[in-house]
């Protein structure tokens, strides 16, 4: 016996079926940012899962429309440093994307 799923919530899980297909073995970018992220999945509304930045990067109201799929490789260094030890050579370094900070201190 399967448990029923209300309306809104089967909605909800229809939304994110089609955005975790848009973003299957991909990587992301927000809006129109240079900056590309790891996904990882993150809660939504109703517990349903979708697709998100792994570095957990606030994307503000959640609008899916932002978020584009792409296949250029992550330049995020949080989503860099958060993957795990095996996935960080697939998710391949940066390529200058992001650059460091120049970090003075006064002896």
């Amino acid at each position: 016996m399967t448990a029923a799923v209300d309306p809104l919530t089967g909605l909800l899980s229809a939304v994110a079926m089609q955005a975790m297909a848009r973003f299957r073995d991909h990587n992301l970018s927000i809006r129109r940012s240079k900056v590309v992220h790891a996904v990882a999945m993150s809660r939504w509304m109703a517990g349903v899962q979708l697709p998100a930045p792994a570095c957990h990067v606030g994307v503000a109201g959640w609008a899916i429309e932002d978020l584009r799929p792409t296949r250029d490789t992550v330049t995020c260094l949080r989503c860099l440093r958060a993957a795990p030890a095996g996935r960080v050579a697939e998710a391949a370094r940066p390529l200058g994307g992001q650059l460091a900070l120049p970090i003075e201190v006064d002896a």
